[in-house]
């Protein structure tokens, strides 16, 4: 028992000494599977994405708040987790579930005709290494083509 606790506070004490970098996104693989039921739509999402760290992490299931140009749309939840591989740049599949509110697919349909519309996601983003696990505040805006957010390019 002692032994077991010894090992547990060192791998603690190791883990938590350990500069956790940032892994980095690297870009959109575009969207598939798109199942729109309601307000609800699902999806997988395919993103490029580098991890730094000589160890894997593992994004757990989060929700976070999605604002097309400071309007609020809705929530976006990861549906499993994911695990980022140690070193190494992945193109992973997220599978999403958005909840809409009400009008934002009008309100998508009008900012579709814009050259560029502001994105920003706001939440907390669950992610672990080995049992160790942390919430970390996300607070993102970045700028996207208004034809992303037509109905009609949704898949392409």
């Amino acid at each position: 028992m002692l032994r077991f606790l010894f090992l547990a506070l060192v791998s603690v004490f190791l883990v938590s000494s350990c500069a956790l970098e940032s892994p980095e996104f690297l870009g959109s693989e575009g969207m598939e599977g798109f199942k729109i039921d309601g307000k609800t739509i699902t999806f997988n999402a395919g993103v490029k994405v580098s991890n730094p760290n000589w160890f894997a992490i593992k994004v757990k299931r989060s929700t976070v708040d999605v604002y097309v140009e400071e309007q609020y749309m809705g929530k976006v939840s990861l549906e499993k987790k994911v695990k980022l591989k140690a070193k190494r740049e992945s193109i992973l599949q997220f599978p999403l579930k958005a909840e809409l509110e009400d009008g934002a697919m009008f309100t998508m349909l009008r900012y579709a005709s814009k050259e560029n519309v502001n994105v920003r996601i706001k939440g907390k983003v669950k992610g672990g290494v080995w049992f160790f696990s942390k919430k970390i505040e996300i607070d993102e805006t970045r700028q996207v083509s208004g034809k992303e957010l037509q109905l009609n390019q949704i898949g392409k």
